[in-house]
């Protein structure tokens, strides 16, 4: 009998499977520098699959320690295999052993070779950050001498013949634990930080415990191939992992509930690390524009969730990894750093980690740590961001009498049946005013010790009366939108100029306000184009302007692609970007900075969906030179997808058939990245029909970037849509059997199928398939809502907006 609150030894023995489907205990494949295609083993256990490799209580709450001994037969064939853990070997060795049942020729015993590896025992932790990989890897490693972590070895493991391409990222982990351990006043606790890249991977990373996993494209970086984009994506996923060994395995959500506890966290602060790391790449910028403009647009569905919702089952906790837990999460996080002052912010993360160390945290620990340390009423203003779904509009009155804080919604005003519209966020709202050194404010609306409206419409009356215009929300720091009114609109537009007052962060804002405004309907979406209809006249472009703006337009090029003044359209694109494209040309120029690649791309892209010719025809010209020579002819590899786009535009059969030989030969992540995307936009329905059997069915395309391709393949074109879609509904038993056990990639294609569609009737097509129990969404039922909700709002807007939109351009492209 079991004697309470004694302790005993519980031996399981157990069988498992090496699976394929890139969670749990899974296989990955890889051709060696021999030619050989090998196999590796290893580990993706978030958020419930080590369950899949072993016996053990599969919460993040129930931590423990863990010391692993692996035992391997020895392959002559693979020398180098070797077995990695969270936590260094402390003892390994090797036995020969009969093999039972098995006799030579000769009668002799069939004997084996074993080895065993014994690792160190891990700190107290959740099993989802258990990890194990069987592999033979090439390693590059740094120590340093002094500094908080001293001692620490930091290392890039790669198959053999890659690793020279880990050097960025090892630079960039070694530099950022230090600084997240100087910063957080908690030392890291293991001996070694261990990065690896493995060929088949679900996600774009995983923070198992000393052992960080990575997609390749995540972590190798190819000199003259991988673009600046790339790098930076690099630096920011090396930096988000490596928060999460203090945020999420030092510090762990009680439950999934709380996911964005450690994956908000982690997205805010990766960019506190790459500003740190890179003050040159205007971190916050990116940040303003790709994070939190990306959380805007998904929390404006009513298909979206609160930051913080409860999750019943393994499918609900997959949903949940998306962009209102990270996006969102962080900006909510950025939001309160700012209302407190960052250097308080950090106070209160130290405070937070030496508190609840080895331990686990709910979301009101996090803000009662900053609240203790600042004094402010953080836990009242913070809750309602992370317990409500949504965000405000902040509608300024023409009469100047009262402000309106309604939900913001995609589907505009009145698109909110069934939503609840009694939700207030306490907003602290700050201004840059015209002639003003000083950011005004903040002042707190809804506020939990009151109400500061009225003062603020005291200062908007006082700063409309001198003729000034003024700019809420300095830096877009706090999670909402402005409706201005029609004069402070027409006084904004003065402002837009990158020599004058506002930075770019502010006029990216004003312009993702005006376009969000009018793609909803509380404003018209020709007042948005008639504010940036003299862009291309500005001397100075900064890639977060313009790509914002890029964004946005190429929005309205896809809603109405199908329509007779499509070609207008086009024409007004190339008015904004032409001088623009003459001025950045094709070619690095001496003085370009770090962002001008990546802006040559954008504008080059924006003018092939204009449909300029010349650019077309030059993009194809260098596309053949590049195939004839790669090395004489290489494409930088911040212009690659561009100039492959819109080459494919200019030749679609030839460049398709190229784009699949380069595909299948090229070893390069990045390139066989952008050649997937760019097939995937093909338009002939005979090269859409193939290149769909390709991705879906050939074994050519590794499940875990097939969504690069089916993204275009279901976007490109409305018939391209709907014949994804009738594909999916044809092989729905097929596709789920192969895809359904694997959360996020079903979700990517269920979201992406659905997503594709044009008109009312086919979003009611694709909702009664799903309500059919024979065909359920499963992990992929919130990106079904999300996809069938763009669909309608899309369809909507096009029929409100239609005319309006071709009668501006008739009398745009004219002045």
């Amino acid at each position: 009998s079991i004697v309470p609150s004694s302790s005993g030894k519980l031996v399981l023995r157990f069988r498992g499977v090496l699976n394929d489907l890139m969670h749990g205990l899974y296989r990955s494949t890889y051709t060696a520098l021999d030619g050989r295609e090998l196999t590796i083993a290893t580990t993706q256990f978030e958020p419930t699959d080590a369950r899949r490799a072993f016996p053990c209580f599969d919460e993040p709450a129930l931590k423990a320690t863990f010391k692993l001994k692996v035992t391997l037969v020895e392959d002559q064939t693979r020398p180098g295999l070797k077995a990695y853990s969270n936590t260094p070997i402390v003892n390994e060795y090797t036995v020969t052993e009969p093999l039972v049942g098995r006799r030579n020729a000769n009668g002799s015993e069939v004997r084996v070779v074993k080895k065993t590896y014994e690792f160190d025992v891990t700190p107290k932790m959740s099993t989802y950050l258990v990890a194990l990989i069987v592999a033979e890897l090439d390693g590059i490693s740094t120590t340093p001498a002094d500094g908080a972590t001293a001692g620490v070895t930091t290392t890039v493991y790669t198959v053999p013949g890659k690793s020279e391409q880990g050097r960025f990222c090892l630079d960039v982990a070694s530099k950022c634990l230090e600084l997240y351990a100087t910063l957080f006043g908690v030392n890291y606790p293991l001996s070694k930080s261990d990065l690896v890249a493995v060929p088949d991977f679900a996600a774009g990373a995983m923070e198992n415990w000393g052992l960080v996993t990575y997609r390749e494209a995540k972590i190798l970086v190819l000199e003259g191939s991988t673009s600046e984009s790339m790098k930076r994506g690099i630096a920011r996923t090396v930096c988000h992992e490596l928060a999460h060994q203090w945020h999420g395995n030092l510090v762990t959500p009680d439950f999934w509930t709380q996911l964005w506890l450690k994956e908000g966290v982690a997205r805010y602060l990766e960019f506190v690390g790459i500003d740190n790391i890179f003050p040159e790449w205007n971190a916050w910028e990116e940040f303003t524009q790709g994070v939190y403009g990306l959380a805007q647009n998904l929390d404006a569905m009513i298909s979206s969730h609160p930051v913080e919702v409860e999750v019943k089952s393994a499918d609900e906790i997959g949903e949940i990894f998306d962009n209102i837990s990270y996006a969102k999460g962080a900006s909510v996080i950025r939001m309160i750093s700012s209302y407190v002052g960052f250097s308080t912010f950090l106070k209160g993360i130290r405070q937070y980690l030496e508190k609840h160390k080895y331990g686990n945290t709910v979301s009101v620990d996090f803000w009662q740590a900053l609240q203790d340390v600042s004094g402010k009423p953080v836990v009242k203003i913070a809750l309602p961001w992370t317990l409500q779904v949504g965000y405000p509009l902040v509608i300024l009155p023409e009469d100047g009498k009262e402000l309106s804080c309604p939900r913001y919604l995609a589907g505009g005003p009145g698109s909110d049946h069934g939503t609840d519209d009694s939700a207030a966020w306490p907003i602290p709202v700050t201004a840059i005013v015209q002639d003003e050194d000083d950011v005004q404010g903040p002042w707190l609306i809804n506020g939990p010790n009151g109400d500061e409206s009225s003062a603020l419409l005291a200062k908007i009356a006082e700063w409309t009366a001198s003729g000034k215009w003024f700019k809420l929300n300095a830096k877009q720091e706090a999670f909402f939108r402005v409706s201005y009114t029609s004069k402070q609109w027409e006084r904004l537009s003065s402002s837009m100029s990158p020599s004058g007052q506002l930075s770019a962060t502010d006029r990216l804002g004003l312009i993702s306000d005006s376009f969000a405004a009018g793609r909803a309907g509380y404003t018209s979406i020709v007042d948005s184009l008639a504010l940036v209809k003299d862009f291309g006249e500005h001397d100075i472009s900064e890639y977060a302007v313009w790509q914002e703006l890029s964004e946005n337009l190429a929005a309205l090029a896809t809603l109405y692609r199908s329509e007779t003044f499509f070609p207008k359209l086009q024409q007004f694109f190339r008015r904004i970007y032409s001088k623009q494209m003459r001025a950045i040309g094709w070619d690095e120029k001496p003085g370009d900075d770090q962002r001008t690649g990546t802006l040559r791309s954008t504008i080059i892209g924006m003018m092939g969906v204009a449909g300029d010719e010349t650019v077309c025809s030059e993009a194809l010209t260098r596309f053949k030179a590049y195939v004839e020579n790669p090395e004489a002819n290489a494409i930088p590899g911040d212009l690659r997808t561009a100039i492959f786009r819109t080459a494919l535009r200019a030749d679609e059969e030839y460049v398709f058939t190229t784009l699949r030989r380069i595909y299948e030969e090229s070893s390069d992540p990045g390139v066989q990245r952008s050649s997937l995307m760019v097939m995937g936009r093909v338009k002939d329905a005979g090269r859409h029909a193939d290149m769909l059997d390709y991705t879906l069915y050939s074994g050519s395309v590794r499940f875990q970037d097939i969504a690069f391709a089916l993204n275009g393949l279901a976007t490109t074109t409305d018939e391209g849509g709907r014949k994804c879609w009738q594909n999916f509904k044809d092989d729905f038993d097929n596709l789920a059997a192969r895809f359904r056990a694997g959360h996020v990639l079903w979700g990517a294609i269920v979201g992406l199928t659905s997503r594709g569609l044009k008109t009312l009737e086919e979003a009611d097509e694709a909702e009664e398939f799903f309500a059919d129990p024979a065909h359920p969404a499963s992990a992929g039922q919130r990106r079904l809502e999300q996809g069938l909700e763009g669909v309608r709002t899309n369809a909507a807007r096009l029929a409100r907006d239609r005319d309006a939109v071709s009668t501006f351009l008739e009398t745009a492209i004219l002045s």
